[in-house]
Order: C-alpha cells, then sequence, then structure tokens
C-alpha cells in the first residue's frame, strides 16, 4: 500500500525518525509523524519478503479457481455420457470399471447425477493399487479414477489422482510442486501479506475528508500515479485480501496448528457417521438368509445398488460418494457435500445388509467452530456460492498482482540513486514503539510463527549489519538522506 502521503520532501521528512530515539511525548499529528516511519519499515519489509511469492499465489490461485473448467476441457471424453437409453444398475458399471484393474480396490464410488440435456455425467469409481507409496506431496501413488457410462456402462477413460488437475494446481499454488519441503514459504508470505495490509491501510489512511478526495483522484503520470494506484487500490480490497489470507492460513502447517488446537479445546471438529455395526446386518432367516449374509460381508460390493436407493430414499441428491466399508461388521458411507450456498453436508451409516440407514450426521450436527473453518476453506477454494465465487476471486487476485507490481514500480521510482530505498531505522524498537503496537505485533508473532520467527531473523541480521559496518558508516535510505 501507499508509505507515504502528498507533499514531496515535505513528506518524506516527516518519515524521518525522532533523533533521540524516545518515544514521543506529543500527541496527535506528533504522535503518527513518530509512528509511520516504523510502519514504513515494517511494510516495506513485508513487501521485500512476500511479494514474489504473492505473485505466484494470485496467478496460480486463478488457475485453481477455474480448475474445474480446465479439468472439462483437457478430460472431457471420460467426463461425458454419449450413450442413450435407461441407466445400467450400479454395480454393472463398478464391474465394468474394476475389471480394468481386477486387483484393485475400491475406494469411491460416485454415481452419475441425473442427466440434463448437453450435461450428462459418467460414474466415477477410484481404485487403489494394492500396494502404493506416498508421493512428496503424502499422497498415495498410483490411485486412479476410472469412467462408465451409466447407459452402456462402457468404460469412457480414466484419470490418475496424482495428475489430476486440480491436485496438480493446488501442489502448484501451494509448494511450487517441489513437496512439503517449500509449504512453509508460502505460509511466510501469507504471514507478511497481513502485516503489509495493516501497516499499509495505516500509512494510506487520509488525515480529512480533503485528503480522502484526494486519495481517490486521477494522479499525472509519474511516481505520484503509481504510488496512489498502489495505496488506494490496496485500501479497496485489503478485507477481501485479508479474508483470503486468513482462510488460506487456516490450514497451513504452523499458523493453522491453533485451529486445530482450538477445536480440539472446545471440541469443535467436523463430526463423522459411525460405521460400526452394532449387530450382524440382517437377514432373512433359513438357508437363504445365511447366503446373503456371506455374499454381503465377503464382497462389499455386492449390496450396491441397495446402498444407493437406500441413499436416494434418504434424500441424498445431487453428487454422491459411497464408500465401501474397510472391513467386515462395518457399514457404507453414503455422503453429499454441495459445498455452494446454502452449505449441505450430509453423511449417512448404511447397512449394506438391511439397507438401512444406522447414523446420519447433517449440517446442523456440525460445531460453530467446524462450520466457520469448512466455510472459509470453501470460500477459499473457489467453491462457496460456485461461478460468483471463482470470479470474485479472480477480481481478488487481479487486483492483488496489480497491487503488488505499482508497489515495485513505486518503490523504483523512489529510491535514491545507487541505493535499494530503505526505509530509515526508527532506532531501538522498545523505546520507540508504542506498547498497544508492540502487544498487537507481539500477539501476531506468536499466533503466526513463520512471521514471528522470520522478523527475529531479520533483526539478528540487521544488528550484524549494524555491527560490520561500524558506527561511522551510513546507508543510502528512502529519502536518499544517509542515517
Amino acid at each position: 500500500m501507499a508509505d507515504e502521503h502528498d507533499g514531496g520532501a515535505a513528506a518524506e521528512k516527516a518519515d524521518t525518525p525522532p533523533k533521540s530515539g524516545r518515544r514521543s511525548k506529543n500527541s496527535g499529528t506528533a504522535g503518527r509523524a513518530a509512528l509511520r516511519p516504523l510502519l514504513w519499515r515494517l511494510h516495506f519489509l513485508g513487501g521485500v519478503l512476500a511479494a514474489p511469492i504473492v505473485l505466484s499465489l494470485a496467478i496460480t490461485g486463478i488457475l485453481f479457481a477455474w480448475n474445474p473448467q480446465i479439468e472439462q476441457a483437457l478430460h472431457g471424453k471420460a467426463l461425458t455420457a454419449v450413450a442413450d437409453g435407461p441407466t445400467r444398475p450400479l454395480s454393472q458399471q463398478v464391474a465394468a470399471a474394476t475389471a480394468t484393474h481386477p486387483d484393485w480396490s475400491v475406494t469411491t464410488v460416485t454415481p452419475a447425477a441425473p442427466r440434463a440435456p448437453g450435461g450428462e455425467q459418467t460414474t466415477a469409481v477410484t481404485l487403489s493399487p494394492p500396494e502404493t507409496e506416498p508421493d512428496r506431496f503424502g499422497q498415495p501413488r498410483g490411485v486412479t479414477t476410472v469412467y462408465v457410462d451409466p447407459a452402456s456402462a462402457k468404460v469412457t477413460g480414466s484419470i490418475v489422482e496424482n495428475d489430476r488437475p486440480e491436485e496438480w494446481l493446488r501442489n502448484l499454488h501451494s509448494s511450487w510442486q517441489l513437496g512439503t519441503i517449500a509449504t512453509p514459504l508460502t505460509e511466510l508470505a501469507a504471514s507478511w501479506v497481513l502485516v503489509s495490509l495493516l501497516t499499509g491501510l495505516y500509512l494510506w489512511w487520509p488525515r480529512d475528508r480533503r485528503a480522502l478526495r484526494r486519495a481517490f483522484r486521477f494522479r499525472r503520470p509519474g511516481r505520484a500515479r503509481w504510488r496512489s494506484l498502489h495505496g488506494t487500490l490496496g485500501a479497496v480490497v485489503s478485507v477481501g485480501l485479508a479474508l483470503l489470507v486468513v482462510t488460506g492460513l487456516t490450514w497451513t502447517e504452523y499458523a493453522g496448528s491453533w485451529v486445530d488446537l482450538a477445536k480440539s479445546q472446545f471440541r469443535s471438529d467436523a463430526p463423522a457417521v459411525s460405521t460400526q455395526l452394532t449387530t450382524a446386518p440382517a437377514t432373512g432367516g433359513g438357508p437363504a438368509g445365511r447366503s446373503e449374509v456371506h455374499e454381503a460381508t465377503s464382497d462389499p460390493l455386492a449390496r450396491i445398488d441397495r446402498v444407493a436407493a437406500t441413499a436416494e430414499e434418504a434424500g441424498l441428491h445431487g453428487v454422491v460418494e459411497l464408500e465401501p466399508p474397510q472391513r467386515p461388521g462395518q457399514a457404507w458411507t453414503a455422503s453429499v457435500d454441495d459445498n455452494r450456498w446454502p452449505v449441505t453436508a450430509t453423511s449417512l451409516a448404511i447397512d449394506p445388509g438391511s439397507g438401512e440407514v444406522t447414523d446420519r450426521v447433517g449440517w446442523d450436527d456440525y460445531p460453530l467452530l467446524a462450520k466457520a473453518t469448512t466455510l472459509g476453506i470453501d470460500f477459499h477454494q473457489a467453491q462457496l456460492f460456485g461461478t460468483v465465487n471463482r470470479i470474485g476471486l479472480t477480481l481478488l487476485a487481479t487486483a492483488l498482482i496489480v497491487l503488488v507490481l505499482a508497489g515495485y514500480r513505486t518503490w523504483w521510482l523512489r529510491r535514491p540513486s545507487g541505493g535499494l530505498g530503505v526505509p530509515p531505522r526508527t532506532g531501538p524498537l522498545l523505546r520507540t514503539t508504542p506498547l498497544p503496537l508492540l502487544l498487537g505485533f507481539g500477539l501476531l508473532m506468536v499466533t503466526l510463527p513463520v512471521l514471528g520467527a522470520s522478523f527475529l531473523v531479520y533483526l539478528l541480521l540487521e544488528r550484524l549489519v549494524r555491527a560490520l559496518r561500524g558506527p561511522g558508516r551510513h546507508t543510502r535510505t528512502a529519502t536518499g538522506t544517509g542515517e
């Protein structure tokens, strides 16, 4: 955001720190002038650390938001059903899929949704190889989803899950396809974006109505226009960017651990259905009944048609995912997760023998914190509100790209000849920083551990550089004067 107000040299002079290094005793304008150099330096530091990574996150985030359309373009043949006629039993469709990998196990089955003109879907059967190892992202290798035309029960194609556009773009967005070793860098950038947003908003904030009108005025070409674009655009999109950053941090390794801790302490984890069957699957008695129990337990897929019918009768519509039991004595799981608005997250446990629902968990059963984190993740992944969310996040990410580029351009035009344009130091932090700001930033460092660690490293490096230069050395600052 903006690092200074209008006024040329006068404004830059106001950004130089008090020579005494003590807290200013004056109030109002004097207190604001004393605080600006510190916030300006933090804003600059956040830009140096975060901006290059933020550019990558914004571009890959736009691609990820539109991954359903990308997947349709790349795998449309496998995802689209073309045969006419009534839908074959789901068991026949699953049998066609498993015939492509006879020794593999079925992990999930997603029946084709009800047909619509021009929008026919195929049934998805996800198969896992007998032995698989996790890749560098922690996902099992080789898992493949086979697609079957529901009317002809013929395989239309397959997608290896590790190569799916959604998974590939997710890993590109979070770690540049380098694996979990690179994910702390994106957490570092996101943490410093919050610092840059807060400090930039303070530095840009107009003092009066006249300054507010001037902030939105179209400027003449040059540094003033770039600075105005950087500051005003940052202020306009600050709330949306903060929401995007916070929702992204909820599932990071370090900052996200606080969310996990809060969920466990307040018992706010998302609920799951119980698949344990208290009794053996229902039988009709006699030899026929014993045969039915044996068939259901030895081949869990034998009762998939009954399970699918029960799920539909229980009110599960749209995209329904069926998971077979992992071992005998467990129920099937049927779930629908429509994360548009209103959100409908419903899961059922279904006895494959009797076809009865043994447990049910709906959106109303979610604790408040679990609902908040679920909605936040759905928003961040451009799923909440569907296409409207995709368009909104695309505009927000585009604004972020312009914001970063305008910030770089402003810095380049204002930097002194032969210098980096680093804002001047403000003296010892504990003596020059207001106590509320110290406490607030300290809390932020604890909440965002990667931010705290990087800031401590920065302070150590700055102290080391100052010691190596010696007391008589000076550097070129953003104002072009020595410190």
